[in-house]
């Protein structure tokens, strides 16, 4: 991202005459908002989201008693934003809104009925991908009571890292 990406985004004039430092005091939240943050030395970046210990229901499973009531399910989930423009603006508009992810990935764990761990973990890959616009992600997808005593999942990746 470069800083003219930034400049679009403001709404309030910067001021010119900030002290070197300033961006301490701004990332602690005490600037007004559209305030752009100068670092002060160009630095490689990189901002990833997270959702953990997601608990919902889905339809999954291969044997008949779990295809008769919603399976528990845990979910970690971590993306890479396509931009960095919200950690200067402080909008929703300009980052990808996790409660949606949310609800997105609770709608299709419920709507399509899936026999394996491995077929819902790359459906959800692949809708939050497509949704969200997000290039990289890791999401790990946990079965809570496939059986006494354990529990089974998978951790997959996909996209490439910003």
């Amino acid at each position: 991202m470069n800083q003219s990406d930034l400049v679009l985004a403001l709404q309030e004039p910067r001021h010119d005459n900030a002290h070197p430092h300033a961006w301490l005091t701004l990332a602690a939240g005490h600037a007004p908002r559209g305030e752009l943050l100068t670092h002060p030395a160009p630095q490689p970046t990189r901002s990833s989201l997270f959702v953990r210990r997601l608990r919902m229901d889905a339809r999954i499973g291969v044997y008949d008693w779990e295809k008769t009531e919603p399976q528990p399910l845990l979910i970690d989930l971590e993306f890479d934003t396509a931009s960095l423009l919200a950690c200067h603006t402080d909008r929703l508009g300009d980052t990808v809104d996790y409660a949606e992810v949310v609800a997105r990935l609770r709608e299709l764990s419920m709507t399509r009925h899936f026999e394996l761990v491995e077929a819902l973990a790359e459906a959800m890959a692949l809708l939050v991908q497509r949704e969200f616009g997000v290039p990289w992600l890791r999401l790990t997808l946990t079965k809570l009571a496939p059986f006494p005593g354990a529990e089974v999942g998978i951790v997959l990746e996909r996209g490439r890292r910003a």
